[in-house]
């Protein structure tokens, strides 16, 4: 994934030190103890302990009522997907797709559910180190950001892979986990692009963004400048004149965002 400057930029012997075992207590208090955390049945034995609200049960939330099937439908349907880690590093949700056969861009079993971030994560190149980097960042507000963006070169600029990962508070501010949401960005653009009339071009004055674009086009490692100028200057020669400066100028900086 493409990691932002700051994020790169983290004490490595401090952001390994997060503790992938879960072997500590949620500090909210949230932590369901006697139940070993890798077993496949946890989510069913959690619940049976703690006597968790299920079915048509009502859960009372800070801006509505709503049971726990209304609950289940409304994220089995949010778009997107989400997943929830609490700050002692354990998964405990994610939204399950309706569609059993769906595949998933960041699979996930309820199997795993109640797993330690160590067990759902693949001990391969950088994975741990680079997951252990994204919560000890989010943890400590590393400078003072409580989220990271991470696009994901696919090979396919018609495919904007976004891992999007958000610091959990609760009401006094302290850190309880982190939430991540994984979507495909590129159908949200290409549906705002064919509703206002408009475009999405290599910008040939970007600074950044170089990397993601190298990896995602197999043309722009040898070829990056010239094909960037000519879709530049045909994207220029069709641009509808009455559509206004001030339109051009707000898409240029949209196009940036979602490219870089």
């Amino acid at each position: 994934m493409a990691e932002p400057k700051w994020l790169q930029d983290m004490d490595r012997n401090e952001y390994l030190k997060e503790d992938f075992d879960a072997s500590a207590k949620s500090t909210a208090g949230t932590t369901i103890e006697g139940i070993e955390k890798n077993d496949p049945e946890w989510l069913d034995k959690a619940a049976k302990k703690v006597n968790a609200a299920e079915g048509n049960d009502y859960v009372k939330l800070d801006s509505g009522l709503m049971t726990v099937n209304q609950l289940n439908w409304m994220l089995q349907n949010t778009i997107g997907e989400l997943t929830f880690v609490d700050d002692n590093n354990q998964f405990l949700w994610y939204n399950r797709p309706k569609d059993p056969n769906a595949k998933m861009k960041a699979k996930r079993t309820p199997e795993q559910v109640g797993d330690t971030m160590k067990a759902i994560h693949p001990d391969v190149r950088d994975v741990i180190p680079n997951a252990k980097k994204v919560v000890h960042a989010l943890r400590t507000k590393e400078a003072g950001h409580d989220e990271v963006y991470m696009p994901v070169p696919t090979g396919n600029l018609k495919e904007l892979i976004l891992h999007y990962y958000k610091r959990v508070e609760d009401d006094k501010g302290n850190y309880v986990g982190i939430y991540e949401w994984v979507q495909d960005l590129y159908p949200l653009v290409k549906y705002f692009c064919e509703t206002t009339g408009q475009k999405l071009v290599i910008d040939p004055d970007a600074t950044s963004g170089a990397t993601y674009r190298r990896n995602s086009d197999p043309d722009a490692a040898t070829s990056a400048s010239t094909k960037a100028e000519e879709v530049k200057e045909k994207h220029e020669d069709k641009t509808d004149a009455t559509s206004g400066a001030s339109e051009h100028q707000f898409f240029r900086r949209l196009k940036i965002a979602f490219f870089y």
